[in-house]
């Protein structure tokens, strides 16, 4: 529909206009992210969360928190179910506080930077001394306090009167040390048990040591929940408390309230209260395997649950593994022989002693069969003019002229052969310049394929997987040396045409005849020019016609362009014309052409590059999973699902690298 015919369909009081709509709900995203930000402690929904996961082998030790809970709602510990891979396990869950669960830790992470000073200075303590009412009374609570640097002032203790004269005398001044202050929580919360850290910060950091990333890094390692408390909603503030609560598995209360300020610190303190410890028994089917564990109970009327992944070993040797680290598991290897020094180290001994033998038997330079033929030649030089045996050639190869060599030749051959592979395959060796025969490249090919399974079956200790991964490289990468050893030769051809041409054209105008000119070409250009041009003289000298062996030239370099080249050369010797002027404006359209062909490829080589690490970078990384840690990557081929996501992960891979090439291939 035409512009005009558009408004004319446009009826009075109709919708606003598509660009009113846009900009109404922008506004409307705005609002509801100031909202979400606001300037207030509005209760969230409640929801759970793991805090801890570790297990010996025989025993899985969960803690599972709720968030956002009213006052006086906590988690029913009768109501906590317990999974490991989608199969229940037996367990029994203890409320914080109680006789046998374990005793939790929290750290106070305090500003009392210069603008803390007066009534946010008070307010902030008076929320801090209705956290220590309000954590349960087995919590150990530590202290640490920021200014212009981070300061420890306790240790985590259960001295309530101790920690609570620290936070009276607190004095604000100041710049913010606030990445400082989360490293310093981090290593005083400790690296086992239920660990939580509640940061308190009125504005942005302005003098810490540490990076933001770090701060992230360390709250993630240490494993330990870490709740933000903000006074003030400035956007920057709450970010970088936001990436830090994100890190921690926690959240973010922001408020602008001073006489909201307690309310914050008690959802904290609820949120350690609200904590159950879980036993769950590991069935030994369970055991040396790897998946999410997920905890469901009931809290406040409502169903909460989380889940997280875990391995779990076969012996009790492992160390605590918490949910909110994804990052390497201590595991016990599982059994293999090739992880036995000793048969290590007697394979190794027995692949010298196979490789000398081997080395031997090719050094020698006769077959058992060679050895009875030259036996009875000897017996019947006696009856011959000159009594000497016939002098027999051996036949030499790229792989050796050995006996065994010659006869691995020959098989090789003969499967070429039968298969009607020679024909093209010796083509693909000629245009690459690779000096092999078909049977030749076959051998190698074979050799380089065992090769990459024997060493990937070596460095992945024995397992079968990546020595298939191996031996399917191993296939593939003599066939993509070959495509690229063709792609470069052929792109030299092509660079040198221009010249080449021009060359051909100025001994054409100097009185040369076709072959003589060919023969200049031979003696001043450079391979792969010099090369085929060189064959086509030969050829020629042997009686073929010269324009059926400049044909052959183009063929096997796949050059339209020198065919088009060819069919002047032979429309000229049946109609007559000026062949150099013909060849010199050829070589100067060629010239530009390369000129823009060369352009295109600068202009594209971002997006090339791009397509091959796109393409590769995934693949190489699943590969060095694979021979690190394989048991991340089991799930994939282990499971139903984990087949259809790799089967869709390869057909999204290969559209995405063929979309890409197809992009930034430009044709000239």
């Amino acid at each position: 529909m035409s512009g005009v015919n558009a408004r004319r369909a446009t009826k009075p009081g109709a919708a606003v206009s598509w660009r009113r709509f846009a900009a109404l709900a922008f506004v409307g995203l705005i609002a509801t992210a100031s909202t979400l930000m606001g300037a207030g402690t509005a209760a969230a929904a409640s929801d759970g969360r793991i805090v801890s996961v570790n297990s010996d082998g025989t025993l899985l030790n969960v803690v599972f928190a709720a968030t956002g809970l009213a006052a006086g709602q906590s988690i029913d510990p009768a109501s906590v179910t317990m999974n490991v891979g989608g199969k229940a396990i037996p367990s029994e869950a203890k409320a914080i506080g109680t006789t046998g669960a374990q005793d939790p830790i929290a750290v106070l992470a305090m500003d009392v930077s210069g603008s803390m000073a007066g009534a946010r200075l008070t307010a902030a303590q008076a929320a801090a001394r209705q956290f220590l009412q309000t954590v349960p009374p087995s919590t150990k609570v530590g202290l640490v306090t920021f200014s212009d640097t981070a300061t420890e002032r306790v240790k985590p203790t259960n001295d309530r009167g101790a920690v609570t004269k620290l936070i009276d005398g607190l004095s604000a001044a100041g710049d913010t040390a606030l990445y400082d202050a989360t490293v310093l929580a981090t290593k005083t919360v400790g690296v086992s048990g239920p660990r939580t850290i509640v940061l308190f910060s009125d504005g942005t950091d302005t003098s810490s040591k540490a990076t933001l990333r770090s701060a992230q890094t360390a709250v993630k390692d240490s494993g330990a929940v870490l709740d933000a408390v903000s006074l003030g909603t400035d956007t920057a503030q709450v970010a970088a408390l936001k990436a830090l609560a994100v890190s921690g598995k926690g959240q973010v209360i922001a408020t602008s309230n001073l006489n909201q300020l307690t309310a914050a610190f008690t959802e904290a303190a609820r949120d350690i209260t609200n904590q159950v410890t879980i036993v769950g028994k590991v069935p030994a089917a369970l055991a040396g395997t790897n998946g999410n564990v997920t905890v469901g109970a009931k809290a406040g009327g409502a169903s909460i649950s989380d889940s997280a992944f875990v391995t779990i070993p076969t012996a009790a040797t492992s160390a605590p593994a918490n949910a909110q680290d994804f990052g390497p598991i201590a595991v016990q290897s599982a059994s293999s022989p090739f992880t036995n020094p000793l048969v290590i180290v007697l394979g190794a001994l027995l692949l010298f002693v196979g490789l000398a033998a081997l080395l031997a038997v090719a050094l020698r330079s006769d077959t058992p069969a060679e050895r009875r033929e030259q036996k009875v030649t000897r017996k019947l030089s006696i009856y011959t003019l000159s009594g000497r045996g016939a002098v027999q050639t051996s036949q030499t190869t790229a792989l050796g002229d050995s006996g065994v060599a010659r006869s691995a030749v020959d098989l090789a051959n003969r499967v070429v052969v039968n298969r009607d592979f020679e024909t093209m395959l010796s083509l693909r060796l000629e245009r690459a310049a690779i000096p092999l025969k078909s049977a030749e490249w076959l051998l190698l090919h074979i050799g380089v394929a065992l090769g990459g399974a024997l060493l990937l079956l070596l460095l992945s200790g024995g397992k079968l997987l990546p020595t298939i991964i191996g031996l399917i490289i191993g296939v593939l990468l003599p066939g993509a040396f070959l495509s690229f050893r063709e792609r470069r030769r052929k792109s030299a051809f092509l660079t040198q045409m221009p010249e080449t041409l021009q060359l051909i054209a100025g001994s054409l105008s100097s009185g040369y005849s076709l072959p003589q000119a060919v023969d200049a070409v031979v003696q001043d250009a450079t391979p792969p020019m010099s090369t085929e041009f060189n064959r086509a003289l030969i050829e020629a000298r042997l009686g073929v016609p010269i324009e059926d062996a400049l044909d052959g030239i183009a063929e096997r370099m796949q050059s339209v362009d020198f065919s088009w080249v060819v069919m002047a050369i032979r429309i000229q010797r049946e109609v007559g014309g000026n062949l150099a002027e013909v060849l010199t404006t050829v070589a100067a359209t060629m010239r530009e052409r390369e000129r823009l062909r060369r352009q295109v490829e600068v202009l594209s080589a971002e997006g090339r590059l791009s397509a091959w690490i796109l393409g590769s970078l995934p693949v190489v990384f699943a590969l060095y999973l694979l021979l690190t840690r394989p048991e991340y990557l089991q799930p994939l081929y282990t499971t139903l699902l984990g087949w259809v996501l790799l089967i869709l992960a390869g057909i999204l891979m290969v559209v995405g690298v063929l979309w890409l090439s197809k992009t930034v291939k430009v044709e000239v």
